[in-house]
């Protein structure tokens, strides 16, 4: 037996021992697969590190059912733990596991600019090391080097962008607006959106620059048409979305001068109004009328959330009321309604508990009947609060949808009251609804005909609501907009030179009797379309049957890719006026970034790295899916 364990199994190597009754290897075998971090090798078997489960080993056997037991039979494996190895074997984030110092670097530069880390944290005597232990050759840059890196990439990202806006056959809607920095610094945003040949919307920040001040019309002008001209729009230019100020309506009469013989009917309809800013200006004027009930709200919120103590004070209230605790209580922005709307919304969730505080507080609370007034209130604003969150969205398309929007708001205006308060807030937000909507956009009503859903009886629909059904002043309305449609229709016909869509499609047979029936069937169906095939492709879209969904989530893109060998000409149509805008907030939601990249830790950085921070970033949002490095490959200067 002695003379057994003193032989060398050729298999095991001289370092093994015996622990009590069981064969324990040494390290002279090192072991290749990432699945040994997890095991102990124990005779032959591999003993689980954290459930101590025990699998077989040996030669042939392999380490797959290791990685499987990591992966997801162990109980006791910590999940972050769990995740980091199986993203350990992903084989298509990196092309190999060879170090590649131009590509590490070029995709640290992505990673400080997508989260929007600060390039001081490049400097901290802890960056390098914590690098270095998970890839000893990895040798950091320094701020300024990072921070050229990252402009390098916006210009490398600029030139695939340029490529793609070149190739691009459709015209183009942009938004903007104007932001100031905590430092009193004022910069605007420039959004262009298009739809592509595969009827996908996009959004692209084009530009984000520093404007000086005064913010008049002529600067505000200036900087739109720099961002246009800069990225050769000038000839695809569809509409231009501004907040209503006299600045930019200033602004577009100079964009006017500039680009009308460039443009569609000489640029006609291509100033749009904030959809989203007429409908805060009208909220706001409505809820003047509660303006003393909802200072008092404002006030509470306020004078619960500016010390610890009295907020600890409001939760011990609500700990008793058997509600969870808050960390804070949402006060509102006076000039946007939809956070008044918010905060007003929170109040009356914690309306007990607000009473209840306020016996001990030297803040007064809105009396019972104001209180009421403000329940009335909130549930009033509801309707308009969909139409901003429809106004506002920018990732799939608004256009359509904007009748639908402005006809619900007014026949809410309209409905008769008995409260005095709906009946004061509805008057006064009619008078603001007269002024801007009262004629519906033009163009904007038009879009709502791309609805398969709606179509031209829609805006017939509307119009008979607005001026009487059969009326002299409603059958005008609408023949104008039927022309203006026609007219729209005409331009296109001559730009694709398609004149009718009669369509003929392929037979695919698989024998002689298969294609001798299925050209029958085609000739009959000619025969009985020759009225149809004698009007335009405009004719039969109006005339085909609607649409039937009545879903939310209906995907009016897709329908237009899948129809768009049908309806060449509306198809091109349809790409253009689902890409306009409503509102300014695709604009505006760059502000909250920059805000983060400006704050005063960051507040001297120059203007054009915030522009490559800023641009960039939304670029990387841009591509869908998850990380793959073919897509972002393009982005990467240095590898």
């Amino acid at each position: 037996m002695s003379q057994t364990h003193s032989q060398t199994n050729p298999e095991i190597g001289d370092s093994q021992s015996i622990v009590g009754n069981e064969l324990t290897i040494g390290q002279s075998k090192k072991r290749k697969s990432i699945a040994w971090n997890h095991f102990d090798e124990v005779g032959e078997k591999a003993v689980c590190k954290h459930c101590k489960k025990k699998l077989s080993i040996g030669p042939g056997i392999g380490t797959t059912h290791l990685k499987r037991h990591i992966e997801k039979t162990c109980k006791k494996i910590d999940e972050e733990e769990r995740v980091l190895f199986t993203l350990g074997q992903r084989d298509d984030l990196l092309p190999s596991a060879k170090f590649d110092p131009e590509l590490t670097r070029d995709l640290m530069t992505m990673l400080f600019i997508d989260a929007e880390i600060p390039f001081s944290v490049i400097e901290s005597r802890f960056w390098e090391p914590a690098m270095r232990s998970l890839r000893p050759e990895y040798r950091a840059v320094g701020r300024q080097t990072l921070r050229n890196d990252c402009v390098r990439v916006f210009k490398a990202g600029s030139g695939v962008l340029m490529e793609e806006f070149e190739a691009l056959d459709s015209h183009v809607s942009f938004t903007s607006d104007i932001w100031t920095s905590s430092v009193s610094l004022g910069y605007m945003c420039v959004t262009a959106h298009y739809i592509d040949k595969s009827f996908k919307l996009h959004k692209k920040i084009i530009s984000f620059n520093q404007v000086s001040y005064p913010h008049s019309g002529t600067g505000i002008a200036s900087a739109i048409k720099k961002a246009i001209f800069d990225w050769k729009f000038d000839q695809k230019v569809f509409t231009i979305t501004l907040d209503n100020c006299s600045a930019n309506n200033n602004a577009m009469s100079f964009l006017d001068n500039i680009l009308w013989d460039k443009s569609v009917f000489d640029g006609e309809n291509m100033h749009m109004r904030c959809g989203a800013h007429i409908l805060n200006i009208m909220v706001q004027d409505g809820m003047e009328t509660l303006r003393v009930a909802l200072s008092k709200i404002r006030e509470m919120m306020r004078y619960i959330t500016s010390s610890g103590q009295r907020l600890q004070n409001f939760n011990d209230i609500l700990e008793t009321m058997h509600l969870p605790s808050k960390r804070g209580l949402i006060l509102d922005c006076v000039t946007r309604w939809n956070s008044t709307h918010e905060m007003v919304c929170e109040a009356l969730k914690y309306k007990d508990a607000l009473i209840r505080y306020a016996d001990g507080s030297p803040i007064e609370l809105p009396s019972l009947e104001e209180w009421n007034s403000v329940v009335e209130m909130e549930k009033f604003l509801l309707v308009f609060l969909d139409a901003t969150k429809t106004f506002s969205t920018c990732r799939r398309p608004s256009s359509y949808a904007y009748l639908k929007e402005v006809f619900t708001i007014r026949s809410t205006l309209l409905e008769v009251y008995t409260n005095p308060i709906l009946q004061k807030l509805s008057q006064d937000m009619k008078k603001k609804f007269n002024k801007y909507w009262e004629n519906p956009n033009g163009i904007l009503t038009l879009a709502c005909v791309f609805d398969p859903r709606k179509k031209f009886e829609w805006v017939e629909f509307c119009f008979g609501i607005a001026h009487g059904e059969g009326t002299d002043v409603c059958k005008a309305r609408i023949e104008c907009m039927r022309m203006s449609l026609t007219k729209w229709y005409n331009w296109y016909e001559s730009t694709t030179g398609r004149a009718t869509s009669s369509m003929s499609p392929q037979v695919e047979c698989q024998n002689e009797n298969q294609k001798k029936l299925e050209l029958s069937f085609q000739k009959f169906r000619s025969q009985n379309r020759q009225s149809r095939q004698k009007r335009s492709e405009l004719d039969n879209y109006l005339e085909d049957a609607m649409v039937i969904d009545l879903d939310e989530e209906f995907d009016v893109l897709q329908w237009w890719r899948k129809n768009s060998e049908l309806y060449p000409t509306l198809a091109k149509m349809a790409r253009d006026f689902l890409a306009i805008q409503v509102s300014t907030v695709a604009s505006e939601s760059a502000f909250s970034a920059a805000s983060r990249l400006t704050d005063h830790l960051r507040s001297s950085m120059a203007p054009e790295t915030i522009e490559a921070l800023i641009c960039s970033k939304d670029w990387f949002a841009s591509i869908d899916g998850s990380f793959n490095l073919d897509q972002f490959r393009p982005f990467m200067p240095n590898s």
